[in-house]
């Protein structure tokens, strides 16, 4: 069993991280499970092991709760330090949003940890839901480590049988419910569009979307090798109904996007524009999205992605 480890700020979710700690202990065993809490004032020789140890881990647990962000800004802080190496790492980590804690914004996170706020979270808060939530818990670690052990096998294989493997072309970011390629669909209702730059970004929504039943067709998974990649783009718009923009200023300058859009207007979809940085649409795009209604995801994640949820499910429903 590959070790999970449990990162918190003392100040922040000390005590309900040890809870989880000991669901996950009585599941997994005390050696596949550790808590690694981090005071503010640790030593540099300290934030040293803490990250040191979380770099052996298979996957880290990063406990949210309504004080992580108090000294995020510092750039020694050990929280950040921590969160800085896993995300520089393969390691996969997952926010545990705690004691009712929301996902931070975007704008709320220095730039070097910015992507871990576009992972998919799980909650875990005291109340009468403990139980069920850290089952869920549970079962995503071992969706996770089978697929590490998985991995593990793989690379254990002869070189000429690695190498003749055909790999997939994305890995997934996020362990609590993964982009599978095994359910890639050739169509789907709903068609990503997003700039390169912001891939994670647009798997995060398109992974969130598809765990409540929305299917969708994002680029990164469903262009299979060797396909013509514009001929894919085309087919799937045109086989769409909505087409979801996951807008940044990165979009706001890709002159693919502009196509996306024009080619989705052609086809009468549907463009819901999803701002995921407080940005307005340059000259190009401001007149095609006049009358858009926008969704805004950098002021409160959940209430937004229930927002688009609805919002999705009631154009496909009429």
């Amino acid at each position: 069993m590959p070790k999970v480890v449990i990162c918190c700020r003392t100040s922040d979710s000390l005590g309900i991280s040890g809870r989880i700690l000991d669901g996950l202990v009585e599941r997994f065993g005390p050696d596949a499970v550790a808590l690694m809490d981090v005071y503010e004032a640790d030593s540099p020789e300290r934030s040293q092991e803490v990250e040191s140890h979380v770099r052996d881990a298979s996957m880290v647990l990063a406990s949210v709760g309504q004080h992580w962000l108090d000294g995020i800004q510092n750039d020694n802080d050990p929280v950040r330090s921590v969160v800085r190496a896993v995300l520089a790492s393969d390691i996969p980590i997952v926010p545990v949003l705690v004691n009712g804690a929301r996902m931070p914004g975007p704008q709320q996170v220095p730039a070097d940890i910015k992507d871990f706020v576009f992972r998919n979270a799980t909650k875990i808060d005291p109340g009468p839901d403990f139980d069920r939530q850290i089952e869920r818990l549970i079962r995503a670690v071992e969706v996770m480590t089978e697929k590490a052990r998985s991995e593990k096998n793989k690379s254990s294989e002869s070189p000429q049988r690695a190498v003749s493997r055909p790999q997939p072309a994305v890995q997934s970011p996020d362990p609590v419910s993964p982009l599978d390629r095994g359910s890639a669909t050739a169509t789907a209702p709903i068609f990503v569009s997003h700039s390169s730059r912001d891939r994670k970004m647009a798997e995060t929504i398109c992974r969130a979307l598809e765990a409540r039943g929305l299917r969708c067709w994002i680029s990164s998974r469903d262009v299979a090798g060797g396909d013509n990649y514009q001929a894919a783009i085309v087919r799937a718009i045109r086989q769409a109904r909505i087409m979801l923009l996951v807008f940044t200023e990165n979009a706001n300058n890709s002159d693919e996007i502009k196509k996306e859009i024009a080619l989705a207007s052609r086809n009468k979809l549907t463009v819901i524009p999803l701002r995921i940085e407080d940005v307005l649409p340059n000259e190009a795009l401001d007149f095609e999205f006049a009358t858009r209604q926008w969704i805004d995801f950098f002021a409160d994640w959940e209430q937004a992605l229930d927002t688009l949820c609805s919002r999705v499910s009631g154009i496909l429903q009429s």
